[in-house]
């Protein structure tokens, strides 16, 4: 793979500059840690699965990888996609990776989760399973990827899954008819993570009715169920493990910011992703409190970018001032101070709401919340025969009903990993030979 160029490093920069620029401990932080958790973190998650969230899927459990997969980084512009705010400047293109196989194979398309770029940790453990049993893989950014906001979307404002996905779906068309060398593909399937796997459904869903893609399959990997539910976990988790005030942070600062700093200096590829901070935090953290609060930390880092450049292109002023927005070179330290502070419900309520009760007629609040369920893909769901799911049992982003809700509605094409977390058994032997044989047509049902 080749190093990353400096305007992407730029953008990459720009995702962790609340942990490095803002994260130097100041003199006065405490030392002491965090308060001790009570209990289960959030949703179904316990000791155990606040673990395997943030180390992932144990090394001897890994599904074998191909000795080599070969990528090739696509930078391609969007005819639809909105003027690029001049402090974004450096990603007017979309950044997708490729690995073509040498004759005439099928295509697996993979979304990343939220805030995630196309290739991070867990999207090349799949990678690399998928180019082993034979497809051309194609890995895209989630929509809510700061990258994928200034160069995809057509409105600036991440977060709804319609929006979102009608916005995924005709990105994915135009880089498919302009992959190089024009390699053959026998036909499509489509798969996500996290929030990407409600995006690959959505997919699914609008491909349906306009059959330009031909997805044939498609396979949800820990999807949420209510996107805003568990957005809210997320930031209750971040509450109760951090704190509201400044204080709570600038020590989880103090505990991660040396071994930040040194895995981005060591960075060959200037690669920011969940597994950064997450390997950052299983080399410091040790209490499920310190767990917990790193995955609040990754989640409202991801918030904290979509926060500002819906911000940005909305002009609704919640924290960058839309008569003398921030230039090329202006310092962003006190933009990014407030925004670790805010939570979700702070973006729709100042971005994402007045956006979209704007611009979508006969919108009410209540509708937008309800249209960022899976819910409303429920027929789909549950009729469509090649609609797959993968979750774990205590994953902290669902709760029970909403658990009871999945195996409900996709009967023998799911199935429930004992433990895992949230997204700890991507790349397991398990998950994969589950995940090619639902993909292969050869998945007969029955959950672990």
């Amino acid at each position: 793979m080749t190093r990353t160029t400096e305007p992407a490093a730029r953008l990459s920069a720009l995702l962790v500059f609340a942990v490095l620029a803002l994260g130097a401990p100041a003199a006065h932080a405490e030392t002491d840690g965090l308060p001790p958790a009570r209990g289960p973190a959030t949703g179904l998650a316990d000791s155990a699965a606040l673990r395997a969230t943030v180390f992932g899927t144990a090394p001897d459990e890994l599904a074998e990888q191909p000795e080599r997969v070969p990528v090739r980084e696509i930078d391609i512009r969007m005819p639809w996609a909105r003027p690029v705010p001049p402090v974004l400047w450096f990603n007017s293109r979309l950044r997708v990776w490729f690995s073509p196989q040498p004759a005439e194979a099928p295509l697996a398309v993979v979304i990343a989760g939220t805030g995630a770029d196309g290739n991070t940790a867990n999207i090349r453990l799949l990678r690399g399973a998928l180019y082993g049993a034979g497809y051309h893989v194609l890995t895209v950014p989630s929509p809510t990827f700061p990258g994928f906001i200034t160069a995809a979307s057509s409105t600036g404002v991440a977060g709804d899954l319609r929006q979102d996905g009608a916005d995924l779906y005709r990105a994915i068309e135009r880089v498919i008819a302009n992959l190089p060398d024009a390699p053959k593909i026998r036909h499509v399937d489509v798969l996500g993570y996290s929030l990407g796997g409600a995006n690959a459904a959505m997919l699914k869903a609008i491909d349906a009715r306009e059959r330009r893609l031909g997805v044939r399959r498609v396979v949800m990997i820990n999807p949420p169920v209510s996107l805003f539910s568990s957005i809210g976990r997320l930031d209750r988790l971040f509450t109760q493990s951090i704190g509201s005030a400044d204080d709570g942070l600038e020590r989880l600062y103090q505990q991660l910011y040396a071994e930040l700093a040194n895995l981005y200096r060591v960075s060959s590829t200037v690669q920011i992703d969940e597994s950064f901070l997450y390997g950052a935090a299983a080399s410091v953290l040790r209490t499920d409190a310190e767990f917990s609060a790193a995955i609040a930390l990754n989640f409202r880092l991801a918030l904290a970018n979509m926060f500002f450049a819906g911000d940005l292109y909305a002009k609704t002023g919640a924290v960058v001032d839309p008569r003398d927005p921030p230039r090329p070179g202006d310092p962003l330290e006190k933009t990014y101070r407030i925004l670790r502070g805010k939570p979700f419900s702070e973006y729709f309520d100042q971005v994402f709401a007045p956006y979209y009760l704007a611009h979508r007629p006969g919108a009410t609040r209540e509708s937008l919340v309800a249209d960022n369920r899976l819910a409303t893909l429920g027929p789909m769901l549950r009729e469509d025969a090649d609609v797959f799911a993968q979750t774990n049992r205590d994953d902290l982003i669902l709760d029970r009903e909403e658990l009871a809700w999945l195996e409900a509605t996709f009967g023998p094409r799911i199935v429930v990993y004992d433990h895992g977390g949230h997204l700890g058994t991507i790349g397991s032997r398990a998950q994969v030979a589950d995940m090619l044989a639902m993909l292969d047509g050869r998945w007969t049902g029955g959950g672990r």
